[in-house]
Formats: structure tokens, C-alpha cells, sequence
């Protein structure tokens, strides 16, 4: 086996974003491709919240354009990343893939109509518009990449049926933050 070692995890997310990108025959801009290994990136070490992304949606209609603006970044990027990430586990849930595929595409779509500068706003309009390809970028990123030999989301849905402190210690290993043992039973990222 070889080891491929990388100057940055932005480096080693490019490497395999612009694989994936060619495997699935997906063209992206390269604002865009930056925006998406900066995401890939940010979800190695942000926690991802139990607030359902419709509510956050919801509860940040009437607030002012800031707000706003980071709700719809956050329901975006969250919802690219569970549909592509954990999409088998979603099948097996009340809100299936259909329904964060819907949800991302609309939030990039809010956020490419309230932005004025064009590179910016285009980065939105291509991921609202390519959303469902982005997706199967990052389920082909998500069965290409393992992680020390784990299959990190098998790991994870072990730990959301039985919140074992080892299989929690060993996601932390792997640089996935989850919800802490005093969090409510049935709580948990993909709720």
C-alpha cells in the first residue's frame, strides 16, 4: 500500500475532490471547487447541529440580512454534506436524501438571488443548479476515502444506536466531533 502525504488537508481535499469531480464527469468552476474543499474541510472539525435545517430556516425568515445569510450558508454546505456523506444512512430515516437535495438546492438558490458580486453569487447559482451532482461527488469522495482503515460512517451510525464511549472516542480519533453522552437520547446528527 502506498502512502500519498499531502502539505495541507486542503491540499489532500483537492486531490480527491478533482478526482471525484472526473470520475463523475462533474465541471466545476474553480471558485466553486474551492468553496467545496473549503466545505470538506470545515466538516473535518465543525459539529454539525441537531436543530432541524427546516426550523433554522424558519426561524431566521424575518431576521436581518446577516442572519439570514449565514442560516442559508449553514442549511447549504449541511445539507451537501449529509446527502452525499451519509445518504444510506438517510434512506433508513423519515426525511430521506429527496428531502436535503430540495432543501440545499433552495438555501444555494436564496443565497445566489440575494448577493450582488457576480463570482460569488455564480458559486452559489452552480451549486444550486448542480446540486444533485455535487451530491454524487461527495458519496463517490465519501466511498473512495477511508480513514485508517474505517469505515467512519458505519462508526457513526454504531455510535447513533448505542452511544458507546469507545466508538465515540474512536470518531473523535478520527477527527469527528459528535454530540457528547448528555445529549437527549435520539439525538444526534442525522435526527
Amino acid at each position: 500500500m502506498s502512502v500519498t502525504t499531502h502539505a495541507s488537508v486542503e491540499d489532500f481535499f483537492l486531490e480527491v475532490l478533482t478526482d471525484a469531480l472526473d470520475r463523475q464527469g462533474v465541471a466545476a468552476s474553480p471558485p466553486t471547487e474551492f468553496y467545496l474543499v473549503g466545505l470538506l474541510g470545515e466538516y473535518t472539525k465543525a459539529r454539525i447541529s441537531d436543530e432541524p435545517l427546516s426550523l433554522k430556516l424558519v426561524g431566521t425568515a424575518g431576521a436581518d440580512a446577516g442572519e439570514r445569510f449565514r442560516a442559508l450558508k449553514e442549511v447549504g454546505d449541511t445539507s451537501l454534506y449529509l446527502a452525499g456523506f451519509f445518504a444510506e444512512s438517510l434512506h433508513r430515516k423519515l426525511v430521506g436524501v429527496e428531502y436535503y437535495m430540495d432543501l440545499g438546492k433552495a438555501a444555494y438558490g436564496e443565497l445566489a438571488q440575494r448577493l450582488s458580486t457576480s463570482s460569488v453569487r455564480e458559486v452559489y447559482e452552480e451549486l444550486s443548479g448542480k446540486f444533485p451532482r455535487f451530491v454524487d461527488v461527495l458519496a463517490e469522495i465519501r466511498s473512495h476515502t477511508t480513514f485508517l482503515g474505517q469505515d467512519v460512517v458505519a462508526l457513526y451510525e454504531e455510535w447513533m444506536r448505542t452511544r458507546s464511549d469507545w466508538v465515540e472516542q474512536r470518531l473523535r480519533a478520527l477527527g469527528v466531533l459528535v454530540s457528547g453522552p448528555t445529549e437527549p437520547e435520539g439525538g444526534g446528527l442525522l435526527q
